[in-house]
């Protein structure tokens, strides 16, 4: 409170603080302070006029949205270039009639403005929230060094990657189609998807081990 109230370090400014904390309580001051305790959102990405920005987390976008993404996001990592950022940042917002890969390079137009700085930032977030996902999906994906499964995508190693859109394809050519066909599926919310895959899995294990 002291910081916000003294300008500069005078005795003006110091005798002005203690007639403010003097004739008024500690929790006037509240709002002026709550941002002290808030702590820092991280899975939020900023505004970008003319365009939609992705919810909280990620939680209103496609698969097929996010498998676009992570691909580009794996080869940002492996190559640092700016123009595969920028391209990621256009594949994370979209128009108010939602994601299509045909109007990416309009989107493109609008991303492609802002400055590198956002861009790096925006990028950042998409990271911590894939992060966030790879800690919330264990099994889906294990933190251990090597994968065995070829058809789990890589996020933790150096290994080859596999494109989520493998993983897309899987899941709508399985038998128990929970998902419907691969239309169906790559227009799943993420969190949908992931959660259909995760019980696809218990239920293939389920009849494996029946058949043990």
């Amino acid at each position: 409170i002291q910081i916000l109230l003294c300008k500069n370090n005078s005795f003006w400014s110091y005798l002005r603080m203690r007639w403010i904390l003097l004739h008024y309580p500690i929790s006037a001051f509240d709002e002026a302070t709550q941002f002290i305790f808030d702590k820092p959102n991280i899975y939020s990405f900023p505004k970008i006029k003319g365009l939609v920005e992705p919810a909280t987390r990620l939680g209103d976008i496609t698969i097929e949205q996010f498998s676009i993404c992570d691909t580009l996001l794996h080869r940002y990592s492996d190559k640092k270039e700016e123009k595969i950022l920028r391209q990621l940042v256009a594949c994370l917002y979209r128009f108010k009639t939602g994601f299509s890969k045909l109007r990416l390079n309009e989107i493109a137009d609008i991303t492609d403005k802002i400055s590198l700085k956002e861009a790096q930032r925006i990028v950042f977030i998409f990271s911590a929230v894939r992060m966030y996902i790879t800690d919330t999906y264990p099994d889906i994906f294990p933190k251990k060094a090597k994968e065995q499964d070829p058809l789990k995508p890589v996020f933790r190693t150096k290994e080859p990657y596999t494109p989520f859109s493998q993983v897309v394809v899987m899941m709508a050519a399985d038998e128990l189609r929970l998902l419907g066909n691969l239309k169906d599926c790559q227009s799943t919310l993420i969190y949908d998807f992931l959660n259909a895959f995760r019980e696809s899995k218990r239920i293939h294990k389920l009849k494996q081990d029946a058949q043990k």
